[in-house]
């Protein structure tokens, strides 16, 4: 009886080192890497288009009529617009 139970948990402890060495040597982990920032130019992606500054005039038809001053650029604009880029 001891001999069949030491051919028992013989063949479990070879298959667990098998296994284990199967997870060391063989088994590759899926790596998740981190997200690869996409950098992309608006203008080479748009084609044909025209920046607008007064958007409000061209989608209301109503208040195409009322044109609205446009404000000066400060110098914190130019700062922000600099932190951005």
């Amino acid at each position: 009886m001891k001999r069949r139970i030491r051919k028992i948990v013989n063949f479990f402890a070879f298959n667990l080192l098998f296994f284990a060495l199967y997870l060391n040597f063989i088994h590759k982990d899926k790596t998740i890497g981190e997200p690869v920032p996409v950098q992309t130019n608006a203008a080479a992606t748009i084609s044909g288009t025209v920046p607008v500054r007064d958007v409000e005039k061209y989608l209301d038809p109503k208040a195409s009529s009322v044109v609205q001053p446009v404000a000066e650029k400060t110098d914190h604009d130019n700062a922000l617009k600099l932190s951005i880029n």
